[in-house]
């Protein structure tokens, strides 16, 4: 019979800290920064001490959480710009003083869409399209304590704008957007079905985010002493090397200005417009 496959393995007590480890924090109470780790220090550091007994980390984050924290928002950011598009277009006909991307999604949330259109005075076609996107983006930047609420948020959203799709198409595509990372991460991210037993509901390896941790604060097995973490696997070669470059590929790369990126899209979009 095959062995089931894990990307960890068990280490015992007299294994020393590497590269690779995983920690799990004593205090349940903690973030979910904190609450699971992967150390990423390196064995050489370790063996000639070089890390001055500081272990440096990054979380692993439930997939659940890691999807929420940081794809949701990707999603949201993306059909509140649509939304926008669309309520620009209608303002560029209407003989009212240019407002901004910024200041109109602050304005839906500020005020009923219904009484900002009646301040813009627009033609009834179309305040009845503007009340809806703006309906839409105010729902869209309301708060959501979960990754399930979230993603009803961005589906209700959809549905309340002007000409809305069919629900299981907008399901289907929200869903399919977070399925993405799984197959296709980003390059700060990576998944893991389990960290350590017991630990095989998925996770997500966030690698933009530093932890450090005192050496003396992790216990690698049982002890009478205080601390705040204790191992509990360290990830196989293969996927700790897989992780360790992805971590360096993220701190190599040069960073771009705003600017430019606003830039880029609209000409991006301009693209676009000229085959309608």
């Amino acid at each position: 019979m095959a062995e089931a496959f894990a990307e960890y393995r068990e280490v015992g007590v007299v294994d020393p800290l590497r590269q690779g480890d995983v920690l799990e924090a004593v205090d349940p109470g903690v973030s979910m920064w904190q609450r699971h780790l992967l150390v990423m220090t390196a064995d050489c550091d370790f063996a000639y001490a070089k890390h001055q007994g500081r272990v440096t980390c990054a979380p692993l984050l439930s997939a659940e959480e890691y999807l929420f924290e940081m794809q949701i928002p990707k999603i949201r950011e993306r059909l509140i710009k649509q939304s926008l598009k669309q309520v620009r277009q209608i303002l560029a006909k209407a003989d009212v003083p240019n407002i901004s991307d910024r200041r109109l999604r602050e304005w839906a949330s500020e005020e009923q869409p219904s009484d900002i259109v009646m301040r813009l005075k627009l033609e009834q076609a179309d305040a009845q399209k503007t009340v809806s996107a703006l309906n839409s983006i105010r729902m869209m930047d309301g708060l959501a304590p979960n990754l399930k609420e979230g993603v009803d948020l961005l589906v209700e959203a959809q549905l309340i704008g002007s000409s809305p799709p069919k629900r299981e198409n907008v399901i289907k595509k929200v869903v399919s957007d977070l399925r993405e990372p799984y197959a296709r991460p980003p390059g700060d991210a990576l998944f893991l079905t389990a960290i350590a037993p017991g630990h095989d509901t998925g996770y997500f390896a966030y690698l933009r985010q530093i932890e450090q941790v005192w050496e003396p604060d992790i216990s690698l097995g049982p002890s009478r002493r205080e601390v705040k973490y204790r191992r509990i696997s360290r990830m196989q070669d293969r996927f700790t090397h897989a992780l360790v470059q992805r971590f360096a590929m993220v701190f190599m790369s040069i960073g771009l200005p705003r600017q430019y990126e606003e830039l880029r899209d609209l000409h991006s979009e301009i693209l676009g417009e000229s085959f309608v």
